[in-house]
């Protein structure tokens, strides 16, 4: 399919399952699985519909920066099948088992966005959202790992995949490679607090910067800082 990120792609495969990245979503009018890959504290959100006499299902992945990107995607997605009469069915929440103390947007926490996007779906929706963890590990730096979701109209799951990595800077290494020079900001108790310029993602803790530890981030799986120390500028 296409490598086109921000886009949503309407496909009508009734067999194979389609993948796709982050920052992507995808309607399937088929029955075929659709599922994306290389979630760490991301948001993939879905669901089931009944289309005339068959049933589909659509999916999106955000990292909990773009909360309000996910938000716009499914409001779109909602007119599309609302404009072809479907009826939405199920809805269904993929989101990590352990939340990452790391403040996005707003002051929120990934448990925050947790919530807020379940709250966000039941009102959109109608729906109570179903539930479903994933469990991911990529402190691991010899072979990092992270979320699967996938779903049909007859199941939903989720698995430990190996991340995925596109650029050949991103490949895990047995030791910590070079450094970036972390955004600085504060928290809402006005202590310290580090962003990391490329993927965005910011630590939880006010901790000073260890020159020997990389485990303050929680970087997306794609981000080619994820092996990099972090220092000041």
């Amino acid at each position: 399919m296409s490598k086109k990120r921000g886009e949503i792609k309407e496909i009508n495969e009734k067999v194979n399952e389609t993948e796709f990245e982050q920052k992507s979503a995808v309607i399937n009018y088929g029955s075929g699985p659709i599922s994306t890959y290389n979630l760490v504290n991301c948001i993939a959100l879905g669901g089931v519909f009944k289309l005339n006499s068959n049933y589909g299902t659509f999916l999106t992945h955000e990292s909990p920066n773009d909360y309000s990107e996910q938000q716009n995607k499914l409001k779109i997605i909602k007119n599309k099948l609302d404009k072809k009469k479907a009826t939405i069915i199920q809805i269904v929440l993929f989101r990590i088992d352990k939340p990452a103390g790391d403040v996005y947007g707003d002051g929120l926490t990934s448990a925050d966005i947790i919530d807020l996007m379940t709250a966000f779906s039941r009102n959109l929706f109608r729906l109570e959202p179903d539930i479903s963890e994933y469990s991911c590990d990529i402190t691991n730096w010899v072979s990092p790992t992270c979320g699967k979701a996938i779903i049909s109209p007859t199941k939903y799951n989720t698995v430990r995949d190996t991340c995925r990595f596109t650029n050949p800077k991103q490949t895990p290494l047995n030791e910590p490679v070079g450094t970036f020079i972390v955004e600085i900001l504060k928290n809402r108790s006005g202590k310290k607090i580090y962003k990391c310029p490329e993927c965005g993602n910011i630590t939880g803790t006010a901790a000073p910067l260890n020159p020997s530890d990389i485990s303050l981030f929680t970087h997306n799986c794609n981000c080619t800082n994820k092996f990099k120390i972090p220092i000041h500028g």
